[in-house]
């Protein structure tokens, strides 16, 4: 019982110290480590709502908001931002995520599921306004070595009524 408590506090600190890091990096736009969290078979997915209460739950069959299999589909969308070749991040909104309600288990001998809430508050100094945008994230992390990477996030985007360009940095 013991044991389990402290695995439990163990599984809760691990999945703290990554989500509030991936959240700082974002803010930042320290992007290079930020992508560097995930693994290389990371999947990223924001589905869409079918209705009012059901997201999808098959990213290859229905609509997702954004999705990436694979860490390089990150990378690509971060060199094309750098690139400024993408118009609509210019310039870059401001960002603060805020994460809170984190619980964290282990789900293995090397891997984490946690889920968390989340707010992010942008602001857009292209037309000067300010948008919340706020909803659940399910993170599952793996042990590389020394570090814990993302292995998979889902971001639930609860107001998905988006009023400016959606990406990974403002969600």
């Amino acid at each position: 019982m013991a044991g389990s408590a402290i695995e439990q506090a163990d599984a809760q600190a691990v999945a703290a110290a990554v989500i509030f890091r991936e959240a700082r990096l974002l803010d930042t736009g320290e992007w290079t480590d930020w992508v560097a969290m995930y693994s290389e078979d990371a999947v990223y997915w924001v589905p869409g709502w079918l209705d009012e209460y059901t997201t999808t739950s098959d990213p290859d069959t229905q609509v997702s908001l954004l999705y990436h299999d694979a860490r390089r589909g990150l990378e690509e969308r971060i060199a094309r931002i750098e690139s400024r070749k993408s118009i609509t991040a210019l310039p870059l909104p401001r960002t603060v995520h805020q994460i809170s309600n984190l619980e964290a288990s282990e789900s293995g001998p090397d891997e984490i599921i946690c889920q968390s809430v989340f707010s992010v508050h942008v602001y857009d100094p292209r037309i000067a306004k300010e948008h919340l945008r706020h909803g659940r994230y399910q993170h599952t992390l793996r042990r590389d070595g020394d570090t814990w990477k993302i292995a998979r996030k889902v971001i639930t985007l609860v107001n998905d009524r988006v009023p400016t360009v959606l990406d990974f940095y403002s969600i």
